[in-house]
C-alpha cells in the first residue's frame, strides 16, 4: 500500500505540472491575496483525482484524514480540493468533540470558491447531524475577524439547508450580525443566503429584505437577495426605502 507522504507528493507534482500546462494564473477568481494556486482549473483537478482515486480510498480512514490535512494546510486551492474529495464522505467522523479540527481545516481556506464548496457538502452534513452543537460553532465564525469565516457562517446555509426550513431561525440571526460587514464578499454571502431562505420562507423573509432596504443596508445584500424574484412582486420591494 502507498504510503500518505509518498502519495501526497505524487498528488503535488501532478498539480504543479499542470500548472505550468495552465493558461490560467489561478484556479478561481479569488481576490485574497493570500489564496495560493497552480491555476489548474476543475475540469483538470478532477483528471488528477481520478488518476489517484483507488489509491486515496485504498488508505485508511486516518490515512486519508492525515493526507486531507497535508493538502489543506498547503493553503493553495487546488489541494484544498482535493482534501475535499477526501473529507466530505467522512462527515460522520467529525462528532462535536473533533469540531477543533475543522475549525482548524477552515482557517486555512482563503477564498469564496473553498468556503462555498466546504460548506455545500462537508459542513452541510455535520450541520444536519450535529444541529445545535455545529451550530453554535458557526456563531463563532460569525462573529470572526476572518472575512472567509463570516461568509461560511451564512453561506452554510443556502441550497439545500436552506430549502430544508430546519435552521431558519439561526440563519437570519446570523445574517443579521453581517448586514453592515465592510466586505463585499461577506455582503454577497449574506444576499445569496437570503435569496436561498425564500425556497422554505418566502413571506419571511422578503419581509426582512424590505425592512433590510428601509434600514439603508448595503444594495449588494439586499438585490443579491431578490435576484430570482422578477416583475410586479420585485417592483414592489424596491419600491421600499
Amino acid at each position: 500500500m502507498i504510503e500518505v507522504d509518498s502519495l501526497y507528493s505524487l498528488i503535488v507534482n501532478d498539480l504543479e505540472t499542470a500548472g505550468q500546462e495552465s493558461q490560467y494564473r489561478t484556479d478561481a477568481n479569488e481576490p485574497d491575496s493570500r489564496y495560493k494556486s497552480y491555476g489548474v482549473r476543475a475540469a483538470e483537478r478532477m483528471e488528477i483525482i481520478r488518476a489517484h482515486r483507488k489509491a486515496i480510498r485504498g488508505l485508511q480512514r486516518q490515512q486519508q484524514l492525515e493526507l486531507a490535512w497535508k493538502l489543506i494546510e498547503s493553503e493553495y486551492g487546488e489541494q484544498q480540493s482535493i482534501a475535499l474529495f477526501i473529507l466530505k464522505i467522512h462527515a460522520e467522523y467529525f462528532s462535536p468533540d473533533k469540531f477543533d479540527q475543522l475549525d482548524e481545516y477552515m482557517r486555512y481556506l482563503h477564498g469564496w470558491s473553498k468556503i462555498d464548496s466546504y460548506t455545500g457538502s462537508l459542513l452541510r452534513d455535520v450541520l444536519f447531524q450535529h444541529p445545535d452543537e455545529f451550530a453554535d460553532l458557526v456563531g463563532q465564525w460569525n462573529r470572526d475577524e476572518d472575512l472567509w469565516l463570516r461568509r461560511a457562517s451564512v453561506v452554510l446555509f443556502t441550497r439545500k439547508v436552506a430549502k430544508s426550513g430546519q435552521f431558519n431561525d439561526a440563519a437570519l440571526k446570523f445574517c443579521e450580525n453581517l448586514v453592515h460587514d465592510p466586505e463585499v464578499m461577506v455582503q454577497k454571502g449574506v444576499g445569496w443566503s437570503l435569496k436561498d431562505l425564500m425556497c422554505s420562507d418566502k413571506e419571511r423573509v422578503i419581509d426582512y429584505v424590505i425592512d433590510l432596504r428601509v434600514r439603508g443596508v448595503s444594495s449588494v445584500i439586499t438585490l443579491y437577495a431578490i435576484k430570482d424574484i422578477k416583475g410586479k412582486e420585485r417592483a414592489a420591494i424596491l419600491s421600499r426605502t
